[in-house]
């Protein structure tokens, strides 16, 4: 059996994460490229790379189906065609880049009656997806993500009346800012952070990018699932899990800009590898 990076090793993926993160793709970047969507086989190259079995990609696609993060679109002989639900596609939208964001909190305020029990753990779900954290009873912290789907998906659920967002573009109490931050173990956070770039730059190395770059299909190929595997790590490490601090609350040292500058440069070298891969793997 055939050894994984350490990356790989540090970071595994689950059979959820293996199937979205193509299609993610397929709805972002690679969106004006005229790529189809994936068939079952087309997911599975990608899954089988991560080191998940077939009987727990069909499962991960049964469930997503089911819970309508995926939609299966019948394609003749092919048997469907797997594509992100638009809905899937907003909520990851509102949460990236949060380097990005304006600088204060977002506090989402809840009430329910005691009857209302399962509408009120709808709510909490939800906001747990867009990466809302508890601050206190009925009271979830976020940073200032874009809202409007969020906003859509509540509506939809029927729970407006129940809901209320506030922003806060400065929180001026310094000791107020003091029980906020104690929340987030930041030095830790630091720390993995610091470890977790040093394991990106050694799996998405200068060589791996350049062999790539020379045009080898087999290279460009692992390039393509490289980048693939470190954009469902660094959604679930980096991205959906940093804390809703402003930049100018964070230790020195705290490395997530670099992640992101990092990331983004491979990203940008590998393109041209992971088209000619997706259209390789989406045509099967």
């Amino acid at each position: 059996m055939a050894k994984f990076p350490a990356f790989m090793t540090a970071f595994r993926l689950t059979a959820k994460a293996a199937i979205h993160t193509p299609l993610v793709f397929r709805a972002g970047l690679f969106s004006g490229d005229g790529l189809p969507w994936p068939s079952l086989e087309g997911i599975r190259d990608f899954a089988r790379f991560a080191g998940i079995e077939d009987g727990a990609i069909r499962t991960a696609l049964s469930r997503a189906k089911r819970e309508g993060s995926l939609i299966a679109e019948a394609d003749g002989a092919r048997g469907a065609r797997y594509v992100l639900a638009p809905e899937t596609f907003a909520r990851g939208v509102a949460q990236v880049r949060a380097d990005k964001r304006p600088e204060g909190f977002l506090l989402a305020v809840f009430s329910f009656s005691t009857p209302e029990q399962e509408e009120r753990a709808s709510l909490r779900a939800l906001l747990k997806s867009y990466g809302f954290r508890k601050l206190a009873q009925n009271t979830y912290i976020h940073g200032r993500i874009e809202t409007e789907s969020l906003v859509a998906a509540i509506r939809d659920l029927g729970l407006e009346r129940n809901f209320f967002l506030f922003t806060c573009p400065d929180i001026e109490d310094e000791n107020l800012v003091a029980r906020v931050l104690s929340l987030f173990d930041l030095e830790s956070r630091r720390k993995d952070l610091r470890e977790y770039l040093g394991l990106l730059k050694d799996f998405l190395s200068e060589e791996v990018s350049r062999q790539a770059e020379a045009g080898d299909q087999a290279a460009g190929d692992e390039f393509a699932r490289r980048l693939l595997y470190a954009a469902a790590v660094h959604w679930e490490r980096v991205e959906s899990s940093e804390p809703p601090i402003p930049a100018r609350h964070l230790p020195p040292g705290y490395a997530f800009g670099e992640i992101q500058a990092f990331y983004g440069r491979r990203l940008g070298e590998g393109r041209r590898a992971m088209l000619g891969y997706f259209k390789r793997v989406f045509e099967a």
